[in-house]
């Protein structure tokens, strides 16, 4: 199975196209679909392909950061049986990973920031 790349898209604050790297449920899909990729590439890909597709921005402070800057987060956290596909990790500022740590995303990103329909609902949609 092969993919090909997006058609190139706009990006909001910049004047050039760019492709965005499709996301793909695991850095597995990267090593079987792409030729002459080691393991840690594709890992960076999917990594990549997670920023891209929260555009830089944290799902829970919804903050817009550069993408070297932010982390991934395990909604449900491995240390609780979560796993290291994309529907269960999203893009987190390291203040708000940290803070999380293993806790229930959902309890507490209301108790650090109050009810938050939009990004509640865009990570729901996101691990649904």
């Amino acid at each position: 199975m092969y993919f090909t790349q997006e058609k190139p898209t706009k990006r909001c604050q910049e004047d050039q196209l760019e492709t965005m790297t499709p996301l793909l449920p695991s850095p597995d899909y990267y090593l079987n679909n792409l030729i002459a990729m080691t393991s840690s590439e594709a890992k960076r890909l999917w990594r990549r392909s997670i920023k891209e597709h929260f555009n830089s921005t944290c799902v829970y402070c919804g903050q817009t950061y550069d993408s070297n800057v932010l982390t991934l987060d395990h909604v449900h956290p491995r240390s609780r049986g979560g796993q290291d596909i994309t529907s269960n990790v999203v893009c987190a500022c390291r203040t708000c990973n940290q803070a999380k740590g293993s806790r229930n995303w959902l309890q507490w990103m209301r108790s650090t920031f109050g009810t938050c329909p939009l990004r509640e609902n865009l990570i729901l949609s996101h691990i649904n």
